[in-house]
């Protein structure tokens, strides 16, 4: 008796904190089955983050496992975005003013439409920053491939964001 009465008070305890298992949000329409994520709009210079940005969040949808990703002309909603500005700057120089490390911040906005072109969900105020340090080969010669290792750590962070933003919506 005393275990059915600790397990009563645990089970409503989790229901009135409003804890609930990730998978489908209970108030996402049942007609809400597949999804379309097109490459990203992005009139920035880093060209191939449109297309990082829309990967991340196919993958974060993937593995939630609550919608399908679909083609356009068969999904019932669209996850779309822009890519406001992408920027890098110095963080931190040592003595010669050569940078030993850097900060990329990306701006973008994004939204969930339906089939009928409905806004479901919007945030035009989505910001993410990565530090990263900037290695230095060959004769002196800057090179800087912690830049797109950083745009992949943003585009996952932004996917995780966008995706409980969307279904905490619900």
């Amino acid at each position: 008796m005393r275990r059915f009465l600790s397990l009563f008070i645990l089970l409503l305890f989790l229901a009135s904190c409003g804890y609930q298992l990730e998978g489908r949000p209970t108030a996402f329409s049942p007609s809400w089955q597949t999804i379309y994520v097109p490459v990203w709009e992005n009139p920035t210079s880093d060209i191939r983050f449109g297309e990082i940005m829309a990967e991340a969040l196919r993958e974060r949808i993937e593995l939630a496992g609550d919608l399908r990703l679909a083609p356009p002309e068969k999904a019932d909603l669209i996850l779309k975005g822009k890519i406001l500005s992408v920027y890098v700057g110095g963080l931190s120089f040592d003595e010669y003013t050569q940078t030993l490390e850097r900060r990329v911040s990306v701006r973008a906005t994004a939204e969930l439409v339906d089939r009928k072109g409905h806004v479901i969900w919007r945030n035009t105020n989505i910001y993410r920053y990565e530090d990263y340090p900037v290695v230095r080969e060959i004769a002196g010669e800057e090179i800087d491939p912690g830049r797109e290792i950083a745009l992949k750590k943003i585009s996952r962070d932004l996917a995780e964001i966008i995706y409980h933003q969307i279904t905490a919506a619900f």
